[in-house]
């Protein structure tokens, strides 16, 4: 007889004999609260070379230009935990992303993807027209998920990023139409 236990956040956390019950993760885009902060900045450490701090990102969520939200998973285990989360800048008609950062724990299991859709819907209701980017030319996973979303590149940045061997890696810049032409949505 095997051991009995709850699973984690999908059945493939335990083998079949292995589960009572399995319970699903929920998720939920919202604002930021101050009280994020310092996660926001440890995930954003987490995700690159140079990461920003706590009063980097009080600043910046202290701009009325500037809109930051976060990806809230909640499962058996935890409850409310920050995965994820997109800054945006706002003029005009135009927004552009100051940066966005999953945590680790959370790669490859759609929550980049959640936080885009979140921030496009968003800004789609605020009027904006237009959305920009950076990306790095050697990230193959955000190019693939930008590129879904209906993002195109139009420009380049040599140098703008440094790699963890202190080389210099292009920035690809992409643009998406919110308004006037329809995002394109994936296939699930």
């Amino acid at each position: 007889m095997g051991v009995w236990k709850i699973a984690g956040e999908t059945p493939a956390d335990c083998g079949e004999r292995d589960v009572i019950f399995a319970l699903k993760s929920t998720s939920l885009v919202t604002e930021a609260s101050r009280d994020d902060i310092p996660v926001l900045a440890d995930i954003h450490a987490r995700c690159f070379q140079r990461g920003w701090s706590a009063s980097e990102f009080q600043t910046l969520m202290a701009d009325r230009l500037v809109q930051c939200l976060v990806l809230r998973r909640s499962t058996f285990r935890a409850t409310d935990q920050v995965a994820g989360f997109v800054l945006a800048r706002a003029v005009a008609n135009e927004a552009e992303i100051l940066t966005i950062g999953v945590h680790p724990d959370y790669r490859r299991s759609g929550c980049g993807r959640q936080l885009m859709e979140g921030l496009m819907r968003k800004l789609y209701g605020d009027r904006i027209a237009k959305l920009f980017l950076e990306v790095d030319a050697s990230n193959d996973p955000a190019l693939s998920l930008y590129r879904d979303l209906g993002f195109e590149k139009v420009g380049e940045r040599k140098g703008y990023y440094t790699k963890a061997d202190d080389t210099p890696s292009l920035a690809l810049i992409m643009q998406v139409n919110l308004i006037g032409a329809p995002v394109k949505r994936a296939k699930r």
